[in-house]
């Protein structure tokens, strides 16, 4: 626990070191004084973040130079969080999976008034205001809350990066009643009764999208795989190992090879794609809007237009799970790490609740 008092005009703040941190220190406290509160508490809650994650330097070992080290406080702190924005986009985002993405959402809120602040200068507040503005707007409770973390994010990486002495604003939001978007209940939308019947009907089209999308289609309900996964896949991803489309460590998180099971109709229709195209062509030509354009054309017509791509990601792991393949299996085939997300794609229907519950035997009824 830390301790902070107020002597002759000035506060004065002490941090313990947990008993659990293994890097070397010169005593298991420190004390630091500011003349303001706000600059204690800013140090003190840097300080003790950085012990927690075992990423905290004792300055009292460094060697005294004849030449003080530059502050990142001198660096950081008085020019706009704009900035930092804009240098975590460039230097960090690179690296995730989901670059793309992220990079439109920081350019978003790199336009944002609150962007504009000195980095010393924005508060809590500024949050608060942004997610009442956007909640205003109508925005998802899920898009509201993936922009604070990512916000979060940006300051966790300036305070254990680049050594900012500043508090992360959204983990204060973050300790409010509300004051984080909590996400809506997932969808569990299932395919009806002869929906899929009426989809296959209405996958006659001339055009090239509806020839890939009667490909895509049956993949998409038999796999369980991602849309933007699918259309990635390689002529020489379906061709590695007969009835698998096996993902190279290089495209799947955890740097390992990914392999996902294929119905035989699936990667029949695969291999046709795939025929006379280079291991490395895509085998799907299509992009994610032109994708998403004609699969509105197709639900129109089929008379289920509320029904999303990624709605038959949960109809396909459900089915799966009905047909009583285990959580392992299942995880390996969707690519989750966590039972948890899993479990959100697991939707069982009426139906398929009372066959697993009490077998396919019709209950007897008492007289």
């Amino acid at each position: 626990m830390a301790s902070i008092t107020k002597r002759a005009g000035k506060w004065t703040v002490t941090a313990r070191v947990p008993e659990n941190f293994k890097g070397p220190c010169k005593s298991r406290s420190i004390s630091n004084t500011f003349k303001s509160k706000r600059a204690a508490q800013t140090w003190i809650d840097a300080t003790e973040s950085a012990m927690r994650l075992g990423t905290w330097t004792d300055p009292r070992l460094e060697k005294a130079t004849s030449e003080p080290k530059p502050q990142a406080t001198s660096v950081y702190l008085d020019r706009p969080l704009k900035k930092a924005l804009e240098e975590y986009r460039d230097k960090v985002t690179p690296e995730k999976k989901g670059e793309a993405q992220e990079v439109t959402m920081l350019n978003m809120l790199a336009r944002q008034p609150f962007a504009r602040k000195a980095l010393r200068e924005v508060s809590v507040e500024d949050f608060v205001s942004y997610r009442d503005a956007r909640k205003k707007k109508g925005r998802a409770a899920s898009t509201i809350r993936n922009n604070l973390n990512t916000i979060s994010a940006v300051y966790e990486w300036l305070i254990h990066e680049k050594g900012v002495p500043i508090s992360n604003p959204i983990a204060s939001l973050r300790k409010r009643r509300r004051g984080i978007p909590q996400p809506g209940a997932g969808r569990e939308r299932r395919l009806r009764p002869g929906e899929e019947d009426r989809i296959w009907q209405s996958l006659h089209g001339d055009t090239w999208q509806s020839r890939e999308w009667q490909a895509l289609f049956p993949v998409l309900l038999d796999s369980g795989m991602r849309a933007g996964e699918a259309r990635s896949i390689r002529a020489g991803w379906v061709r590695r190992e007969h009835g698998f489309i096996v993902i190279p460590e290089e495209n799947v998180k955890g740097n390992e090879h990914r392999y996902v099971a294929l119905s035989d109709r699936a990667y029949g229709l695969l291999l046709t794609l795939a025929e006379g195209k280079r291991d490395g062509e895509p085998v799907f030509t299509m992009t994610k809007n032109s994708a998403e354009h004609e699969w509105q054309k197709i639900r129109v017509d089929a008379g289920c237009p509320d029904l999303r791509i990624h709605d038959l990601r949960h109809e396909a792991l459900s089915r799966m799970a009905a047909n009583g393949a285990d959580l392992r299996t299942l995880m390996r085939q969707s690519g989750h790490k966590t039972v948890a997300v899993l479990m959100r794609y697991l939707n069982p229907t009426k139906e398929e609740q009372r066959a697993r519950l009490f077998g396919s035997q019709p209950v007897a009824l008492a007289a």
